[in-house]
């Protein structure tokens, strides 16, 4: 301590005398407190070893006070971050631990040091300086933790990928023999509904968190999904997960809220046992090839019963996009007027082609939609009521390939 050093002497054999109490107090109180901390006696005791280890560095940087900034974490932090690496406990969970015991121990410094002086001025002062020393050593072994825990928690991840990927790979290619023993080593049940996803970080890259934000989102989809169990989920690279979750009955997920920005979904249909397992799937994995041909300009979500008829036309772009120049002429051109004609279209097919039905599901007058009829017609170039499923078909693939079809205005 810079302070007085008999005073700092003093509160250091203090310190020293009650730290076997405040080691099993920390430890329970991080225990109560923190998710995925101390939740069964095995992980109390890697809490126990990592809050004291700790304390006796921070007691040793109490009595060296300039070594602070060159303060590695012991090793007893070391192996709690790369335990809960390993366990898929979220990093900020030990930053609160951290930050529970940063007040933990400053609260015992200042009880310790009512008891030596009761000269205010003095209490003050060894006060502020203990606190500031205690910040600067927690902030100091939370960033050198942050590196430890990211490199453990990918090398981790991509272990369990690695032992995950054979197995799903022959599920899809129906090569699996014994179906329980899949289950066993995938952690997944296949008897259940599931509803596969597929999430990839579609924005630009060299940001450094794609596969931090695509797990997130895959994540808020499982809650979202109230899942009857865990969800299985397999990275296929650093921008794409596979996932299926397990439903407990629901139809449909809302995705849309649990999207974050640059990350795109792509959704099968929920389906039953190992052959719903496969198809859906499938149909995830043709809703993601409809997304990674898609534009910019469209939506971030990807459900295959709304985009399975554009299978075809995403394999091959440069004839999909003259196919639909063909099929809808100038309305097939980019901007604000013909999206707007294109939208109207595709409502009034929707609608059984009723102008009156059109003009309530998009909250205008009716006069309005048989203008924007006939405007769409001159830039057709004929009646509406001529053509077939080809017009909604062209309209469907501006409306999800936007700018991968439709050319500049």
């Amino acid at each position: 301590m810079r302070t007085d050093n008999a005073l700092g002497a003093a509160l250091a054999a203090r310190l020293a005398a009650c730290s076997t109490h405040a080691v099993d107090s920390l430890t329970e109180l991080v225990g109560d407190r923190i998710d995925g901390l101390g939740g069964d006696e095995v992980e109390r005791e890697w809490v126990r070893s990592s809050v004291r280890a700790n304390i006796e560095l921070v007691m040793q940087v109490m009595a060296h006070p300039d070594d602070v900034e060159l303060v590695e974490p012991p090793l007893g932090g070391v192996a709690l971050a790369r335990r809960i690496a390993q366990h898929d406990v979220p990093f900020y969970e030990l930053v609160r631990a951290y930050h529970l015991a940063e007040w933990f121990w400053v609260r015992l410094c200042m009880r310790e040091l009512a008891g030596l002086t009761t000269d205010v001025d003095e209490y003050l002062a060894h006060t502020v300086e203990v606190s500031s020393l205690v910040h600067t050593y927690i902030d100091q072994v939370c960033r050198r933790l942050s590196v430890i825990y990211e490199d453990e928690r990918e090398r981790w991840r991509s272990q369990e990928e690695s032992a995950r990927i054979g197995p799903i790979t022959a599920l899809l290619t129906g090569a699996v023999t014994d179906v329980a023993e899949a289950e066993a080593g995938l952690g997944y049940r296949l008897g259940h509904s599931h509803l596969a996803v597929i999430v990839w970080f579609a924005g630009r890259q060299g940001t450094g968190d794609e596969f931090l934000r695509i797990k997130r989102v895959a994540a808020e989809i499982a809650r979202r999904a109230d899942c009857r169990g865990r969800p299985l989920v397999v990275a296929r690279d650093h921008t794409t997960l596979w996932v299926w979750l397990p439903l407990a009955g629901q139809e449909r997920v809302d995705v849309t809220s649990a999207l974050e920005d640059g990350v795109r979904v792509a959704l099968g249909e929920p389906a039953r046992g190992l052959d719903g397992f496969v198809a859906s799937h499938r149909q995830a994995s043709a809703a993601h090839e409809i997304g990674l041909a898609a534009g910019p300009d469209v939506g971030a979500v990807f459900p295959y019963r709304e985009v399975s008829s554009l299978a075809f036309l995403s394999a091959d772009l440069p004839r999909a996009r003259t196919w639909v120049a063909e099929t809808l002429g100038e309305l097939a051109s980019s901007g604000r007027r013909t999206e707007e004609l294109r939208r109207t279209l595709r409502t009034y097919s929707a609608a059984n082609r009723s102008a009156t039905a059109t003009a309530r599901l998009m909250n205008c007058h009716k006069n309005t939609i048989q203008y924007r009829i006939r405007s769409a017609e001159r830039l057709l170039g004929h009646s509406i009521e001529s053509t077939g499923l080809e017009l909604d078909l062209a309209l469907l693939a501006c409306h999800w390939l936007g700018d991968a079809v439709t050319p500049p205005s």
